[in-house]
């Protein structure tokens, strides 16, 4: 299908499918929600000024890209009831030049502080133009084109991978300075993403104020990684941050090389 501009009755269906899923999870018995404001999904792609290149009231200024956000927002917020908490995924900032930077994320959290979200979630990235700012480290790019059935998207894999999907170095907590900048900003409760895969990254993280952190690599290295937290041979995840696993989510199932190595026909 060929891309189109969503029209005013795209918008508003689409705002209510948010309202409506909600709604569903409040009837499920849910605790919370969290509506993905980040990574280049479609609402990141409205406030991003590298994507949203509306000329309407949709588009332009940081006040006009953020109104389909806030549009969402009023859905949620009317179905969540005051019973399910409404969390937010944000981006600090989207990874390349043009993208959302800190300044007016620090802005999109300042709304949806006053649109009625119970904590944000704060991470940064775009997966269609940094995915790996998101996860830090290098892609396996070969692991990745092999399990690929397209001729063509093997074949760009293996001449460009490293290039269509830049590495950006891993190092502990590589969000919290960006993260302490909305600290400062906000006072409603956040949660700390990005490098928190050790005891030492978990309690700094703590130790400025945030309420949680989020996870997923360590855990799939090693579920138990939480109630190893309490011993001494569980300070640190075991995860190596080689991101195998990212390789693999949009052809086979989810799965760390330590735990399921590759076939053989990968290994190379």
């Amino acid at each position: 299908m060929w891309p189109r501009a969503m029209d005013q009755s795209d918008i508003d269906r689409v705002a209510a499918s948010f309202g409506r899923a909600v709604a569903l999870a409040r009837e499920a018995g849910f605790d919370a929600v969290e509506v993905h404001a980040g990574h280049g999904y479609l609402i990141s792609q409205f406030l991003s000024p590298a994507t949203n290149h509306r000329r309407d009231g949709y588009g332009g200024p940081l006040a006009r890209r953020m109104r389909f956000m806030r549009e969402v927002m009023a859905r949620v917020v009317k179905a969540a009831r005051g019973e399910v908490a409404v969390l937010v995924k944000v981006n600090m900032r989207d990874g390349f030049r043009g993208g959302v930077e800190l300044d007016e994320a620090i802005e999109v959290a300042r709304t949806l502080e006053q649109d009625g979200a119970d904590a944000l979630v704060l991470s940064g990235g775009f997966v269609s133009r940094a995915p790996m700012y998101i996860m830090r480290g290098a892609m396996p790019t070969r692991v990745m084109g092999r399990l690929m059935t397209d001729w063509t998207l093997r074949l760009g894999l293996a001449l460009f991978g490293q290039t269509l999907i830049a590495p950006f170095p891993y190092s502990d907590n590589y969000f919290l300075q960006d993260a302490l900048a909305i600290r400062q900003a906000v006072r409603m409760p956040l949660v700390y993403i990005g490098g928190a895969a050790s005891r030492a990254a978990i309690d700094e993280a703590l130790g400025h104020g945030f309420v949680a952190v989020a996870m997923a690599r360590a855990l799939i290295r090693d579920p138990a990684f939480i109630r190893n937290l309490s011993t001494a041979d569980g300070a640190a995840a075991a995860c190596d941050h080689c991101n195998y696993c990212a390789a693999r989510i949009y052809t086979t199932h989810m799965a760390c090389h330590h735990r399921e190595p590759p076939p053989a026909r990968l290994r190379a």
